[in-house]
């Protein structure tokens, strides 16, 4: 498993605002929005590109255009539908899925309630996203779901991450191809397994208590 974590002070900068409890929910929807498009250029480094011939104003040249199957996006919901647009921003031709996964509060184990993705996902890269890499057990679960379906390798794009999380991603994952991009690794999990110092529940911070 590879990780890399942003290391720019535009993505710190926009982090500290984001932890901030006073930050009220439409500056923290916007700046969740723009701090994913930061870290879906890092994501995307590897993306699969192929050439393609094209004419300028001045003369022919050979570029290169994102190669088929185009990428796969997918959120997990709910918290991960606020990096969509951040994502997608960068790579409009992206196809989107949709993966309903929840955490039991008292054991701490991922459910998946919903699924909305391609029944093939052969040759697919995959692009999940998750603002919050806690335990680990949600995203674990919802790599395997893609690689199940025939993801060829999936990276996992988290606004911040405990050291657990990512260390259970490596455990429930080994032998995947599975690259994390992360903005950053905070100092652990509380005893309800809340990210510390976090920014609290990025759900709710999104879209309110429901």
């Amino acid at each position: 498993m590879r990780v890399h974590v942003a290391d720019h002070p535009l993505v710190t900068h926009k982090l500290t605002v984001l932890r901030n409890r006073e930050t009220p929910a439409v500056t923290f929807r916007a700046l969740v929005e723009e701090l994913v498009t930061l870290l879906a250029y890092e994501a995307t480094r590897s993306v699969r590109v192929e050439p393609v011939d094209i004419v300028t104003p001045v003369t022919t040249t050979t570029g290169v255009t994102l190669a088929e199957p185009k990428p796969l996006v997918v959120p997990i919901l709910r918290a991960g539908l606020g990096m969509l647009e951040g994502m997608v921003k960068l790579v409009p031709s992206a196809e989107v899925g949709f993966l309903g996964m929840v955490r039991n509060e008292e054991t701490l184990e991922p459910a998946t309630y919903a699924e909305r993705l391609p029944d093939d996902l052969s040759n697919r890269q995959c692009f999940v996203l998750d603002p919050m890499l806690a335990t680990g057990g949600s995203l674990s679960a919802a790599i395997e779901f893609l690689f199940q379906r025939g993801a060829v390798d999936v990276t996992a794009i988290c606004i911040l991450a405990a050291p657990e999380g990512i260390a259970a991603v490596e455990r429930l994952t080994e032998g995947r191809d599975v690259t994390l991009v992360l903005g950053a690794v905070d100092e652990g999990l509380n005893e309800h397994g809340y990210i510390v110092p976090g920014l609290g529940d990025a759900g709710d911070r999104l879209y309110g208590l429901v």
